[in-house]
């Protein structure tokens, strides 16, 4: 029964208060500029749409409107438990009118009036502050008594959170109410921490029109020239998720079957005309996409009403509970807004503060969706991609600005980070268990950021306050500068002596545990040693000769790590080191197999990313490694060609390689890539003799500018490039110069060449900067520059000798790359010895286990030519795979990876 019915019909002017929260022009382009291609902005491509998203959701705030996040006392007397919502809307006179009737629960001994913070209002014995409605009520209301009332209004809402808008010529009506934005369209109690417990939205429009929204449709009415929709759900739903989304929408269906058997819930697909031949695809895995999140995070949490999408005006997407409105059809922004109905839908945020409990899940959701449905490595380099190390707190301060609240760099992906990391400490198995804790909490309510970490360590037993303090509350990330010394401990133990010293400047010390690897000739030891002071050691065993110490070697922890190349030998030739995405599949598979990195010259592969699904082409020889190079590998080659891009997270490998220690050291480094000042800081920069212009476009007319470079015909877009004054530095010469959107010329491509050379070699420390995204460059001018530079400039010869003098004598012993690799059956490996010496030759698997011994004795000066038949030490055949020649000759040891293809 009401208790009080308030009804009043003011005039226009005062029925909507409009806020100045509109997003400029430009700002809104960009919006939708990132939505539409790959190369639209100079920032990750995979990143775009989670930018969409937060640009579509943050709103620029008056100073004056602090009402939006004002929380009146009145507020807490009263639990709102239902809303109906009956509206008319007129597209072509964009006008509302509505009826919400509101009923409450009264949580307070006496209640006299409601404050209902509103952008209309409303009744009899009525008054307004700002945007907050406070309604007189008839009587003293008691505690648990139902408060029931109703307000009648009407007006033009236009704005940022309603839209009159309109796609393919036809009408287009959508809300996005968050954060504060459903009061713009409808009363209501606009706080997170109030959830009604069910809701009704009956909406008549045009009848060419598809009214699309939150739960199952009850109705559809054909009343002539109108329609009538009535959507309900039975569901605790926060406000600025309530949605409409209208359109002459196309519909379609897909099913999903819930993991107790029961009934199939069905996904609705609410779609624009020009969509339908691409829908059903984009769409088709999202069945399974619930079923992987179900099994991960509990049952779909509104498995009794239904799922779906509708096509909206906005980029990226809008996670309102059950039906997602859809600025693209990405499966990025499917799997994160499908994540949202968990953890944003479900348990909601309990305020903006705390944003981060929402988006920074979704995306992580996104990973975790790349994890199952196509492996670990993809997961790490989606998360690769979302590392942010900027300046910061994940949680917000400051609510007046909302696009610090979306702030994709923080709510969004460093906040997934958190995620990452939490799961990276507890361990699969108690992670998800403090997920189910925490949704058994706080299900179909809100909760802050210290109820998650209540949650998490009553599930887990673990104490995460300084994690929580420090990543949610602190700034910036931790950077390990790690040491190791070794000793012999007896019975072919050794004991490893490994000291981590924290060397960040702009934080305090971070308190986390640290996953260490040790490689040895026995295989790989993991540990995980507990840090929390600036420098710290602990004493570690294990058997066999250590060949490598690595910290966070599986990216676990948002940090950088800085390691030293000590005691180069700086003879192995060149190593090629992959950071382009293997998301430019055919582009990159053909820059391989056309050699336009490396020309003629032999080489070691390492990949800074994981195998390609489809493996990686016959033209590269087996990976050494993935990611960051560790000190000691790179320590051993005289050149390292590094391919650049800064998409999907390479930079992160980049930053954790010792490029400048091994420069200094004396090895020399050619860099090929696009947005080449990502991957240069101040002291790199200077190194390199270079000062940056600061803008990125659109790259033209590379031309050679040094006898021996030539020019190079671009065949592709070399969007999102970065270039440097043609004036540079003393010790640096100018190779090539190019425009960047139509001006210049600038410099594309330069070398450094110290005149006192590296520490461990005196020619050497040579630094080649060739800018440009070289899969869309013409391949022979490429690799005639890569090999004009590597032979000229670098020393590196066309035989496999770097440092062979004319009669064909190395300077020193050398093992040099076998032939055919890949082979099958057989190889033959040959090494140079200026001086006779004893040498010993093994094959090594990639466990670290000797294979086969193919010479061991005394060998005279030149070249001795070995093959390896495939067999081991019993004359069985090995398998097929990734196998390492060893050269031992005193104290020198040489390394070369071989692959056998059965």
């Amino acid at each position: 029964m009401k208790k009080s019915m308030d009804r009043l019909n003011p005039p226009l002017s005062v029925l909507f208060l409009i806020l100045a929260v509109f997003i400029a022009a430009a700002d809104a382009a960009e919006t939708r500029l990132i939505a539409g291609g790959r190369d639209a902005e100079p920032f990750s491509e995979i990143l775009a749409h989670r930018r969409a998203e937060a640009a579509s959701k943050a709103r620029l705030l008056a100073a004056s409107d602090l009402s939006l996040i004002r929380r009146t006392p009145n507020q807490d007397l009263y639990d709102v438990t239902y809303y109906d919502l009956v509206l008319d809307l007129d597209p072509t006179a964009r006008t509302l009118d509505g009826v919400v009737t509101v009923e409450a629960r009264v949580l307070t001994p006496t209640l006299t009036s409601v404050s209902a913070v509103t952008s209309a209002g409303a009744a009899t014995g009525w008054s307004r502050n700002g945007d907050v409605l406070t309604v007189t009520l008839d009587r003293s209301y008691v505690y648990d008594e139902t408060v029931t009332v109703a307000v009648t209004y009407g007006g033009n809402p236009a704005g940022d959170y309603f839209g009159w808008s309109s796609y393919g010529g036809e009408h287009m009506i959508w809300t996005l109410s968050e954060p504060f934005g459903a009061r713009d369209w409808w009363p209501c109690k606009d706080l997170n921490t109030d959830k009604a417990d069910s809701l009704d939205i009956t909406v008549t429009v045009p009848d060419d029109l598809v009214v699309a929204s939150n739960g199952l449709l009850i109705s559809d009415v054909d009343n002539g020239s109108t329609r009538t929709f009535h959507w309900k759900t039975r569901y605790p739903i926060v406000t600025y998720l309530v949605s409409l989304a209208i359109h002459p929408y196309q519909t379609f269906s897909t099913w999903y079957a819930p993991l107790d058997g029961g009934d199939p819930m069905e996904i609705q697909h609410f779609i624009y005309a020009d969509q339908a031949a691409t829908a059903p695809a984009a769409y088709d895995p999202v069945d399974d996409m619930i079923t992987v999140f179900a099994n991960a995070f509990g049952e779909y949490p509104f498995v009794e009403e239904k799922y779906g999408h509708a096509s909206f005006v906005w980029g990226g997407g809008m996670e309102h509970q059950t039906l997602t409105s859809m600025g693209g059809l990405w499966h990025d922004v499917i799997s994160h807004e499908l994540t949202h109905q968990w953890f944003g839908d479900m348990i909601t945020c309990a305020d903006f503060h705390h944003i981060w409990l929402n988006e920074g899940f979704a995306v992580w959701g996104e990973a975790y969706w790349k994890e199952i449905s196509d492996s670990p490595d993809t997961y790490k380099a989606y998360m690769s991609g979302a590392a942010y190390y900027g300046a910061g707190t994940i949680y917000v301060d400051d609510l007046s600005n909302v696009g610090r609240i979306f702030s994709s760099d923080l709510s969004y992906n460093k906040a997934s980070w958190v995620v990452h990391m939490l799961r990276g400490v507890l361990g699969d198995a108690e992670f998800f268990d403090a997920l189910a804790h925490y949704r058994d909490l706080y299900a179909y309510g809100s909760a802050t950021t210290e109820e998650f970490r209540d949650a998490v360590e009553a599930s887990s037993g673990e104490d995460l306050d300084a994690f929580f303090q420090q990543w949610i509350y602190g700034e910036y990330y931790p950077v390990y500068a790690p040491s190791y010394s070794t000793a012999d401990a007896g019975g072919g133990a050794t004991n490893v002596t490994l000291s981590i010293e924290q060397v960040q400047t702009n934080t305090g010390v971070f308190t986390m545990p640290i996953p260490v690897r040790i490689t040895t000739t026995d295989g790989d030891f993991d540990f995980t040693v507990q840090n929390d002071q600036q420098t710290q050691s602990w004493q570690l065993q294990v058997t066999g000769d250590v060949l490598g110490v690595a910290v966070d070697p599986d990216d676990w922890i948002l940090c950088m790590v800085e390691t030293t190349v000590v005691d180069p030998s700086l003879d192995a030739g060149v190593l090629l080191v992959n950071g382009v995405s293997w998301y430019y599949g055919a582009e990159l598979r053909s820059a391989f197999n056309d050699s336009i990195f490396t020309g003629r010259q032999p080489y070691d592969f390492w990949d800074g990313f994981g195998e390609p699904g489809e493996g990686y082409p016959a033209s590269l020889p087996a990976p050494l490694g993935h990611g960051a190079v560790p000190a000691e590998i790179l320590g051993r080659y005289s050149t390292v060609v590094w391919a650049g891009n800064n998409y999907n997270g390479d930079l992160v490998p980049w930053e954790e390689t010792p490029i400048l220690s091994y420069l200094e050291a004396g090895g020399n480094l050619l860099l090929m890539t696009r947005y080449a000042e990502s991957f240069f800081d101040a002291e790199l920069a200077g190194y390199l003799g270079v000062v940056w212009t600061g803008s990125t476009g659109t790259l033209s007319d590379l031309v050679s500018v040094h006898p021996g470079i030539v020019d190079e015909p671009i065949t592709g877009s070399q969007s999102v490039n970065s270039v440097f004054q043609t004036s540079v530095g003393p010790n640096s010469t100018l190779l090539m110069t190019g425009n960047l959107d139509g001006s210049g010329p600038y410099g594309t491509g330069v070398i450094a060449i110290p005149p006192a050379g590296g520490t461990w070699r005196a020619d050497g420390g040579r630094f080649a900067l060739l800018c440009g995204r070289p899969y869309r460059l013409d391949h022979a001018a490429r690799r005639a520059n890569a090999e004009f530079i590597l032979s000229n400039f670098f020393g590196e010869p066309y035989s496999p000798y770097a440092d062979a003098p004319v009669d064909g004598t190395p300077a020193r012993p050398r093992l040099a790359g076998n032939y055919p690799n890949p082979f099958n059956p057989s190889t033959t490996l040959e090494f140079t010895l200026p001086e006779a010496a004893r040498v010993d030759l093994d094959v090594y698997d990639v466990s670290g286990r000797r294979v086969r011994t193919l010479f061991s004795g005394p060998a005279r000066p030149g070249t001795v030519a070995v093959r390896w038949d495939g067999l081991d030490g019993k004359g069985r055949a090995v398998a097929s795979g990734t196998y390492f020649a060893r050269l031992r000759v005193g104290t020198d040891v040489q390394v070369r990876s071989m692959t056998l293809v059965r």
